[in-house]
């Protein structure tokens, strides 16, 4: 029997095996997909790293003061690397990261080294793509500021369009020196049925500054996220993030934050908004050690019934002399505010999006114009999805 002279064409789409092929595999990862968690033209950065799939796209460095290569040659060519890798989290401590790491011989991540006293005039970025559906990946990333180092760092993870399903396992161990500055921006996009696991671990040195944005808006089938973060004396932490749940997400969030230094500050802020997904945050602040100064922020939209929002804010303060505070809240968009733009023309949708947009606190410098674009797209897309 002779098969039907046809193109073959996936389910429930209409498009042709050739056509979808397209949106997968390394080719599938260009410079439109990676401006979504932005990447910009490497001209304009200091550094760029790309790891795709279980190997890497792009190793380039253009400043002589920061220093990117791949883990596992990182780990032959400065030693001293080696007594920095699973020093902050064991692979012992979880059961999906020890499942991982027994996975995997040869280690696959960036190694990150910006030199003491540097002054990195133009960011450093690097992200991490997936192309290949229903794949694992397991990544280990190092990065080390140097004592009076200073840099912009964009991070992101994304996948190919048209991969939807796979999982996704990251660990990310950074040490900043003694009176460095890191400023950072981090940004996910995953497909709506994958699973993805990340865990962070960083330490702060004496009078050291770290200001953190990250944002986590992409539909997702399960997300879990453990940070750690360590201050040491004098040192200040700014922690900002964005969190979007559309229908179907289901995300889970651990932040620890841990002043072991006396006069150390830090700042947490966490707005997250459901359309019908759910969203688990704790959020902790540690004081280990007096004349610490901690604030911690949860808020949360819940734009309709279906999703939900479970956010637990909690102080540790171990020594006297702590200065420890928060804030929680959970609500629904105000109708006054809805009814005032309203009044101004805009007609219900865009209005509850802009509302939306205003409480995710989207016009954050450090945050790139083609992320904000991609958020507000997201944000339209959620509410349109939920008519049909």
């Amino acid at each position: 029997m002779t098969a039907p002279a046809t193109t073959p064409t996936t389910a429930d789409t209409g498009t042709t095996a050739a056509e979808f092929s397209a949106t997968v595999g390394p080719d599938a990862a260009g410079p439109e997909l990676l401006a979504q968690v932005g990447w910009e033209d490497p001209a304009r950065r200091s550094s760029t790293t790309v790891v795709l799939d279980h190997g890497y796209s792009t190793m380039d460095s253009s400043d002589p003061d920061v220093i990117v290569l791949p883990l596992a040659e990182a780990l032959t060519t400065y030693p001293w690397v080696q007594d920095l890798m699973w020093s902050l989290i064991s692979p012992d401590d979880d059961d999906t990261l020890r499942r991982a790491f027994e996975s995997t011989r040869t280690p696959l991540g960036t190694f990150t080294w910006v030199r003491d006293n540097a002054r990195v005039e133009l960011p450093r970025q690097s992200f991490t793509v997936m192309t290949v559906p229903q794949e694992r990946q397991f990544v280990h990333d190092i990065t080390v500021i140097g004592r009076n180092a200073e840099v912009d760092s964009v991070s992101g993870s994304a996948v190919a369009p048209g991969l939807t399903r796979g999982t996704h396992v990251s660990v990310g161990e950074t040490f900043i020196g003694e009176g460095a500055r890191l400023r950072s921006v981090d940004v996910d996009r995953w497909g709506p049925e994958m699973t993805v696991y990340t865990y962070d671990r960083t330490r702060v040195g004496e009078g050291a500054v770290l200001s953190s944005v990250s944002v986590a808006v992409s539909a997702l089938k399960r997300a879990r996220s453990s940070s750690v973060t360590e201050l040491g004396k004098d040192a200040r932490c700014t922690s900002h993030s964005i969190v979007f749940a559309p229908e179907g997400t289901d995300r889970g969030m651990e932040d620890l934050t841990v002043m072991t230094g006396p006069g150390a500050q830090a700042e947490m802020v966490a707005r997250m908004v459901s359309d019908g997904g759910r969203i688990r945050n704790a959020s902790t602040l540690t004081s280990t050690a007096p004349d610490v100064r901690g604030f911690l922020e949860c808020d949360g939209l819940l734009l309709r019934d279906g999703g939900g929002i479970n956010s637990v804010p909690s102080l540790d303060a171990r020594v006297a002399r702590a200065q420890l505070s928060h804030e929680a809240s959970v609500g629904m968009i105000d109708d006054e505010k809805l009814d005032y733009l309203k009044a101004l023309g805009m007609d219900e949708d865009a209005a509850r999006d802009l509302i939306v947009q205003g409480f995710l606190n989207l016009e954050d410098d450090r945050i790139p114009a083609s992320v904000r674009d991609r958020v507000t797209e997201l944000v339209s897309a959620a509410r349109g999805a939920e008519k049909l």
